[in-house]
């Protein structure tokens, strides 16, 4: 069985509490972010300056996974979504796309989304052209890494459980807590590490 190697991170930067120095400029938030986690999760159409994550990205070379999630609504609306994509094209290789959907996306959706990397968070098969993992109750469709997305807070023994169900997918798994704090993401990721993962 191959080891299971989790990226963990959060949705936002926004961190709340002594996260951040005091005296630390809003521009180097990822920066300081980053030195710590090795994930984030951010919408498309972020306030953040996607431009110069991408850069610090690029310049770090250091293993790290940014996953830009998309609405449903944005999805679903071609002009829009390529509208979107406009934005972050030439970047293509620095993040995942992310959508929680109910349905397989349109042939034309599909198209438009050829050469990005894609993780698709469903409750039933999508059926696509593209790996498909079923774990904690949700079917997650993929065509690089596994993005698993929870709005959920758990207690240690709660996150044991978790990664281990999640383990059995074999490869490298993006995990973001959507509402979590660094003191949850350092839990995660110590409990990771004392699994062997």
């Amino acid at each position: 069985m191959s080891k299971t190697e989790f990226l963990i991170g959060r949705s936002g930067l926004d961190l709340q509490g002594d996260f951040y120095p005091d005296d630390l400029p809003s521009d180097w938030r990822f920066d300081y972010y980053s030195a710590l986690f090795k994930a984030l999760s951010l919408p498309i159409d972020t306030d953040e300056d996607l431009d110069q994550i991408f850069e610090d990205i690029e310049e770090t070379g250091e293993e790290f996974e940014l996953v830009l999630s998309i609405e449903h609504a944005q999805l679903t609306n071609v002009e829009r979504l390529t509208a979107l994509l406009s934005t972050v094209v030439d970047y293509q290789q620095y993040f995942t796309l992310f959508c929680k959907v109910d349905e397989a996306p349109k042939k034309s959706v599909m198209e438009l989304l050829k050469g990005y990397q894609i993780c698709f968070q469903s409750s039933k098969p999508l059926k696509l052209d593209m790996q498909e993992k079923n774990t904690m109750g949700k079917v997650l469709t993929f065509n690089r890494m596994p993005v698993l997305y929870s709005s959920t807070a758990w207690s240690e023994k709660q996150i044991r459980a978790y990664l281990e169900e999640v383990a059995s997918i074999n490869t490298k798994t993006i995990f973001i807590g959507r509402f979590a704090e660094s003191d949850t993401l350092n839990k995660i990721r110590i409990i990771a590490e004392l699994l062997g993962y």
